[in-house]
């Protein structure tokens, strides 16, 4: 894609120079890539003026610029001067989602959490009718092990991953869940509703969740939800263990890397924090 004005670069960073003020300008290379980024997440049709408003480029060069992606069928014009997602982003996107599915995004960030803390590391995914299944796991190497069953489906109310769900979902929805009742799994799991609402309010504010006994006694987990491009939490990254081996003090630290890597996830699929 060249054009006389669009494609000068002051030769050595790859940025334009800005005539009148003799600051460094966005590269056409970052005025293409703000462009389709635009394109692609703006949910609906847009024009030069809104996009130029968005992206902070000259009107002219937006002009251009989307004309010629629009040769390229990068982007398609609905005749009226606004602008969607055109056939060949379609296609880079949808080689992208076939090679980056949600465990081959996850994996590598469990691998870490496992190798940095020594303990066994969860995808959890939450499920239409609000139960999650631990989809995939990186098992640590302890002979004494707190161990989940794959693919089985359990209530929100359950433990870590359950709850950290529920903490990023509407109140409305966490009422919902409440309202079918509360198990005791263990004498230390939480059945007053008030209560429950407590620790998804604790989870909320510290980024993660954290379970001692809750579920199985024993066993202790740290969980932190991940969001799709849609800002959907798709479900969560638990780490489990003894409880021995996971006291609140740890918990505490394990917790935020728990947290960081779900943003990280999160990221993979498309999510951006308004």
């Amino acid at each position: 894609m060249s054009s006389g004005t669009e494609e000068g670069t002051n030769g050595t960073n790859g940025l334009d120079a800005d005539a009148a003020t003799g600051r460094a300008a966005p590269s056409v290379a970052a005025r293409v890539t703000a462009l389709i980024e635009l394109v692609g997440t703006h949910g609906s049709e847009i024009g030069p003026r809104e996009a130029a408003r968005l992206t902070g480029i000259d009107r002219s060069a937006v002009s251009r610029l989307l004309q010629q992606l629009e040769t390229l069928e990068w982007v398609e014009s609905d005749g009226k001067g606004a602008y969607t997602v055109g056939p060949a982003l379609l296609s880079v996107a949808a080689a992208v989602r076939q090679q980056d599915s949600l465990w081959k995004a996850a994996r590598p960030l469990l691998e870490g959490l496992t190798d940095t803390y020594g303990e066994t590391t969860y995808l959890a995914v939450l499920r239409h009718d609000n139960r999650l299944v631990f989809r995939e796991k990186v098992d640590c190497a302890h002979r004494i092990r707190y161990v989940l069953d794959l693919n089985e489906p359990f209530p929100l109310t359950t433990g870590a991953a359950g709850r950290a769900i529920l903490s990023a979902l509407d109140d409305d929805e966490v009422d919902a869940v409440i309202a079918e009742g509360l198990q005791a799994y263990t004498p230390d799991s939480v059945t007053d509703p008030d209560g429950y609402r407590a620790l998804i309010a604790e989870d909320r504010r510290r980024g993660f969740s954290y379970s001692r006994s809750g579920w199985v006694s024993g066993g202790a987990g740290v969980a932190a939800p991940f969001f799709d491009a849609g800002a959907t939490c798709r479900g969560a990254i638990t780490l489990s263990a003894p409880i021995d081996r996971l006291p609140e003090d740890r918990a505490a630290v394990v917790g935020v890397a728990v947290a960081d890597a779900a943003q990280a996830l999160s990221a993979r699929l498309g999510f951006r924090r308004a």
